[in-house]
């Protein structure tokens, strides 16, 4: 009976301390990725700016995609969180005007490319989430995530398939200008407040069945392929499909 006993107080007091998300600090997430290792964190609170911008792999860009002068850094393995939450901001892109202040007018432009699989499911950004001008090489996922602030995405490249179902925006998704090689899905998103998908680029189907839009759903000039869906979206606000076509003609889903 002690035996039993002292087994039972030995699954009480263990296991809950193995269950509770461990604390990562991102200095290691950045060393790690320097060091062109594997990225994969699983119940982790991630605390610490994120910087991508600040590899070690660093260069100057061509300017291809920015009108300042710009830095670009590659991620160059594999990145995967699952049930992990951002503290604090992520930085796949940062802009530094001449005075030094982010976000700023004129100056230099600063982002991060991935060559791999990147991964985000079940995850919380609860700051900042830069990913404007990201080139995504591979699969993207972020199912399941939820963006407390702005997901910035704005002239980001999505070259494979991307998923972004069961996605929370509680704040501004922004879509605009980005482009989509392959199939991508918002299946069961959910839009907050504003999403913008005003001239996205969409080459192949896109899937918003049983999306929901709670307030501004921006779709003008957008060009949806044929096999695109809303069946069952929700436009719970203002939606604004002006220009916008499916498969070469004029299009506006009915609204519920």
């Amino acid at each position: 009976m002690k035996t039993l006993l002292t087994t039972l107080l030995f699954i009480l007091t263990f296991f809950p301390a193995a269950w509770a998300q461990r604390t990562v600090d991102a200095k290691e997430i950045l060393a790690k990725i320097n060091r062109k290792e594997v990225i994969s964190y699983e119940n982790a609170t991630i605390t610490g700016t994120l910087d991508l911008t600040e590899l070690a792999n660093k260069r100057r860009a061509d300017n291809s995609w920015a009108e300042n002068e710009a830095y670009e850094s590659v991620v160059e393995t594999p990145v995967t969180f699952r049930n992990c939450t951002f503290k604090n901001d992520f930085l796949a892109y940062k802009h530094i005007d001449k005075q030094g202040r982010r976000w700023g007018g004129e100056g230099v432009t600063y982002a991060a490319h991935f060559s791999e699989v990147v991964t985000f499911e079940n995850c919380t950004f609860e700051q900042k989430s830069e990913f404007k001008y990201s080139d995504f090489k591979q699969r993207a996922l972020f199912t399941g995530t939820g963006f407390r602030e702005e997901a910035n995405f704005k002239y980001a490249k999505f070259r494979s398939v991307a998923d972004f179902s069961n996605t929370r925006f509680g704040n501004l998704g922004n879509f605009k200008y980005t482009g989509f090689k392959e199939d991508i899905t918002f299946q069961k998103a959910r839009f907050d407040r504003y999403a913008d998908f005003k001239y996205t680029k969409f080459d192949e189907g896109v899937n918003f069945r049983t999306a929901r839009f709670d307030g501004m759903a921006d779709f003008k000039y957008t060009h949806l392929p044929r096999n695109s869906s809303f069946e069952d979206t929700v436009f719970g606000g203002p939606a604004d499909f002006k220009y916008a076509t499916l498969d070469g003609r004029k299009f506006s889903p009915s609204r519920r």
